[in-house]
Order: C-alpha cells, then structure tokens, then sequence
C-alpha cells in the first residue's frame, strides 16, 4: 500500500481525542466540538482518503485502508494513547481501528455508527451510489432527508443552497463512490466481542440509515458499553442544541 499524506488539524494539548469523520464530510464537521475541547484536550482531526483536502491516492480503498492511514499518521505523530470518536463511516473506522489496535484506544465513542451493511443499510448506499453517478448535486438532495429531520431543512433552506453549492465545488465523487463500496464490503460482527474499551454508542431515534435497532444490537454486542438516544435527530446527530448535549456528554466521557 502507498499510502497518502492527511491533511489533518492538531490542536491544543493534554490528553488526545482524535475525531474521524463521515462519507462526503471533512475535519470542518468537528469545528464545533473541537474549538471547545481543545482548551484541556489535544485534539486530532483528519481527512480521510478522497475527503476534504487528502488526496485519493491509488490503493484500492476498504475500510481498513482508512484504519491504516490513521494509524501511520498517529505514528509519525508520537500519539499512541487516546480517545477515539467517529461518525457515521468514520464510526466504523474507529470499531475497526479499536480491534486492531485495543491498546491505543482509551475510550471509544460511536455516533450514527454501523458494523456491518445489513440487507437495509445495502439498499440505502446502493441509492446513494447510484445517485454519485449522475452528480454530487443528486447526492445531495438524497442524503439530505436522511440525515436531517424536515424541520431542519424547512428552517435552513437558504443555509442548505449554500452548504450544498460549497460541497460540489470540491466534491470527490470518485472517492466517495470508492468510500461506499468500502462500507458495502464492511462487517466486523463477529470481532465485536473482542472489544473491552469503554464504548459510548450516541444514536438518533428517526435516523433513517443507521436505525435504532442496528444501535441497539451494536451496543448488545459490545461489553462495557452504553447506549444513548437522541429524541429529536436522525442521522445527524451534530443539530442545534444536540452540540452543546454531546459536549458535555464528551466531556464527562474523558474524564
């Protein structure tokens, strides 16, 4: 594998919580959590293969490509103890990551996360694929519903041109097409029960890609771990209040 040079934003210092994101987003999807915990953490964020400013490189991507380049990248950084948080994909990345490597992990926290693509979760990034085969901006207008609750979208519609004009203009939709079949390639069930790290699942109760149920066997099969639900979202767990909800959630979590 050659391997790619992350773009990544390194901030602050003490203890190191390093934030690994989800398809189509970037380190950006942190601002809000990272600005406010790295006046007593160390804070680490990358940009995964393809996303953001990270190249795509050559290798054939699988989800254990992404678990490599971080952990290369946590090498060179002289990192080799933290919290590890991921979203969606990144959620994932940070299971995967965990079994490889228990003993870099202090205390993992899965948002929207999935462990394997079941028969609904194939459907939906098979819709999502087809969709980055015509163009990002059709992508778009599918995930979106997806992620957010109608309420979200009819309050920031002119927010939501915005952010969407912005995303296709650095759109990889290449990598994101490689990233998708990584995670339709993806199942770590039966390493599960190898996980002893503290484990924090956080869950949406409409999320509509990773559902509940997924959530709630995902954290059945992980020991030492807990599950909590957010009433109000769906995929995306990071809307309105729900920031300030999860800060404080993080901030007991590492203590």
């Amino acid at each position: 594998m050659n391997g790619v040079n992350l773009n990544y934003m390194l901030e602050g210092s003490g203890e190191t919580v390093v934030f690994v994101h989800g398809l189509s987003d970037n380190i950006l999807y942190w601002e809000f959590l990272a600005s406010n915990l790295r006046h007593d953490y160390q804070v680490l964020r990358v940009d995964l293969r393809g996303h953001g400013q990270t190249d795509l490189g050559e290798d054939e991507i699988s989800i254990g490509t992404y678990v490599d380049d971080l952990y290369n990248l946590l090498c060179e950084l002289g990192i080799d103890r933290f919290a590890l948080v991921g979203f969606s994909m990144g959620g994932a990345i940070a299971l995967d990551f965990a079994v490889r490597y228990p003993q870099m992990v202090s205390s993992l926290v899965l948002m929207s996360c999935f462990y394997k693509a079941d028969s609904h979760l194939k459907n939906v990034f098979n819709q999502l694929r087809d969709a980055l085969e015509i163009s990002f901006e059709d992508y778009y207008d599918l995930i979106l519903p997806m992620v957010v609750c109608p309420a979200f979208i009819e309050e920031n519609r002119s927010e939501i041109v915005l952010l969407k004009e912005a995303a296709s203009q650095s759109a990889n939709t290449q990598a994101y097409i490689q990233a998708i079949d990584a995670c339709l390639g993806f199942d770590i069930e039966e390493k599960l029960s190898d996980i002893d790290i503290s484990t924090l699942i956080l869950a949406g109760k409409y999320d509509d890609m990773t559902r509940l149920d997924s959530q709630e066997e995902l954290q059945g099969k992980i020991k030492n771990s807990r599950l909590i639900v957010f009433d109000d979202v769906r995929h995306n767990l990071l809307i309105g209040k729900n920031n300030e909800i999860i800060l404080d959630i993080l901030k007991k979590e590492f203590k």
